[in-house]
């Protein structure tokens, strides 16, 4: 588990509800836009572009059959208030 900054955790609260957090990359946690572009969530709160093969691999990640996943289907599980994410 990692431990999220106030930003990082901030802006995971802002997001629209079309946008899915999906993964983690480091201390970065991994954000879906409803386009499918992935983006990264930096230390300071701001959202940026994921490396394309990152976010290549991610996609993939996320196609996996619903057994493989967590029970809900989704990629990453969040804990409230949006502090940490595991993964």
């Amino acid at each position: 588990m990692i431990k999220l900054t106030d930003q990082q955790s901030l802006r995971i609260a802002e997001l629209p509800e079309d946008y899915r957090v999906i993964g983690v990359d480091r201390r970065a946690p991994l954000v879906r836009k409803p386009s499918g572009q992935v983006l990264r969530i930096q230390q300071d709160g701001r959202l940026i572009a994921a490396n394309p093969r990152l976010a290549e691999r991610q996609a993939e990640e996320t196609e996996r059959p619903a057994d493989a996943r967590d029970s809900d289907g989704g990629g990453v599980p969040a804990t409230t208030p949006y502090t940490s994410v595991s993964g």
